[in-house]
């Protein structure tokens, strides 16, 4: 029809690699480029994570207490000077890793390289500000336990990892209770120190802002902590339904889902797809069948969770009480169709198209460019895993997800949590 813009498929070029820089002191700096923004990220990464701490809560109690006074300031002089030059510090703890990133403009980053370098290496822990902390997570925690999507979610990660694995173990209130400032004194002499840490930095950082973070964290070795060896249980599964009771509530939460394949499998990338075109955007397979056909749910999602070198296939949705059975039967349906139908090619391309615009959403700006280059080093399978999922997504045909299908979505491998009223 005339006036009608003409449709062409998305087009994604690959992205530029991070550039490296080995410090003097042995560190690497990796340098992100390519953004033009006023704001710099910079973010260092400790090895070790939940993997290397001795009790629950320790490696999140250490990172978090990092900005509650250090050096010659308190927790209150920290926040006045970030606020004072609009910075944000946020910390964070993964399974062998703790996170340490700062947001600011690039003509303040100089003067928050230094404050970054105080709390890095010289954190107080007092205990007036741990027992504010712990008195607040705490709180925070029995709020959760009171969700059926939280609830289901911590059930779901011990029935895939196991009792014995840190991500299995399930917080309790006497957990916070049992944390010390020796725990978190401990814990920092074991991971924050040079050996053990590797930094990120992008936006509008030039080669004043790498010299910066040269001198501040890269002339010489800090800190006591040597590479962190982490060795901990392999994930022991429990497959089947597990029945959650919590009284009172209107809706049933339900995870199904399975221990997926390692980061650097082969078919990884291949499975992501197939999760998106079942459950990963509106119009999606399980969206389709269980919102807009039988109503059940507001919402229905399936995603791969990353967990370091390990994936995770989940299904999640919050049901009413009444239809939950009948939802967890079409779920069912939907996973057996994929193994025993043909993938009609116009879904596949449209799909296709999904993800290659959520690739360009993701990569866009400095924080989201960011965050996917230190995922896929936290994966372990390099920078170039980025672009290598892109040339998956371009090529997948029908005939390869409808293979990984019968392979993978097989109702005797899963894991079923159903939390509420049960």
């Amino acid at each position: 029809m005339p006036g009608l813009p003409l449709i062409k498929p998305m087009e994604l070029e690959p992205l530029a690699l991070p550039r490296e820089e080995v410090m003097p002191n042995g560190m690497s700096l990796y340098c992100i480029e390519g953004c033009d923004d006023e704001v710099v990220r910079f973010e260092l990464l400790f090895k070790g994570g939940y993997s290397v701490q001795k009790k629950p809560l320790q490696a999140t109690f250490t990172n978090r207490m990092l900005r509650e006074g250090a050096g010659n300031m308190s927790a209150e002089e920290i926040s006045r000077r970030l606020d004072y030059y609009g910075a944000w510090i946020e910390t964070y703890s993964s399974q062998e890793c703790n996170h340490v990133t700062l947001y600011t403009l690039s003509r303040y980053f100089v003067p928050m390289l230094e404050l970054i370098e105080t709390i890095v290496k010289e954190p107080h822990f007092p205990q007036e500000n741990l027992e504010t902390v712990r008195r607040n997570a705490k709180a925070f925690h029995a709020v959760n336990s009171c969700k059926v999507d939280v609830v289901s979610q911590r059930c779901f990660e011990n029935a895939l990892w196991g009792n014995t694995h840190p991500l299995g173990h399930i917080v309790e209130e006497n957990d916070y209770d049992a944390i010390t400032t020796d725990d978190l004194r401990e814990y920092h002499d074991t991971i924050y120190g040079s050996d053990n840490c590797i930094a990120f930095i992008s936006g509008n950082a030039g080669r004043e802002s790498v010299a910066a973070v040269r001198e501040y964290f890269g002339n010489i070795r800090w800190g006591k902590a040597s590479v962190a060896k982490i060795a901990v249980a392999p994930p022991s599964s429990v497959c089947g339904r597990h029945n959650i009771s919590i009284e009172g509530t209107l809706q049933t939460a339900v995870k199904i889902g399975f221990m997926a394949m390692d980061a650097n499998d082969e078919e990884l990338y291949a499975f992501r797809f197939l999760t998106v075109l079942l459950g990963g955007y509106f119009g999606s397979r399980l969206m389709s069948n269980i919102r807009e056909e039988n109503g059940y749910t507001y919402h229905i999602s399936a995603e791969v969770d990353s967990y370091g070198h390990r994936n995770a296939f989940m299904i999640s949705s919050e049901i009413a009480n009444e239809y939950v059975d009948a939802c967890i039967k079409e779920i069912y349906h939907e996973m057996e169709r994929l193994c025993s139908e043909p993938i009609p090619e116009e879904e596949v391309e449209l799909v296709r198209n999904y993800i290659l615009g959520e690739l360009c959403r993701e990569c866009e700006g400095l924080s989201a460019r960011s965050e996917v280059f230190v995922n896929a080093f936290l994966s372990g399978t390099g920078f170039s895993s980025v672009n290598g999922y892109l040339e998956v997504v371009k090529s997948i045909t029908h005939e390869k997800l409808e293979k990984l299908a019968r392979k993978y979505l097989c109702k005797e491998s899963m894991i079923e949590i159903v939390a509420g009223t049960v």
